[in-house]
């Protein structure tokens, strides 16, 4: 069985795991599990500011090429192709 969730890495240095999902995945203590980690990091305002203040002095040229390339990532993501 599989399931995602955000949790967290005590003090101790062991990831907390809810009791919900232990419940839903009849955990026990010794149980192997195999985790994959992706820190979360938290978008600081200075980084957005700027790039806010990037796209702040682009043409409306510029500014249509730039929504069109960010449409066609989203398809990537997606794995949709748009031609």
């Amino acid at each position: 069985m599989q399931e995602e969730y955000s949790g967290r890495l005590l003090e101790d240095g062991h990831l907390f795991i809810p009791k919900d999902i232990i419940n839903k995945l009849k955990i026990d203590k010794g149980s192997r599990l195999r985790v994959t980690v992706k820190v979360e990091r938290k978008t600081e305002k200075e980084k957005i500011l700027a790039y806010a203040g990037l796209l702040s002095d682009l043409t409306e040229e510029e500014v249509k090429r730039f929504d069109e390339s960010t449409k066609r990532r989203t398809f990537f993501g997606e794995r949709k192709v748009e031609i």
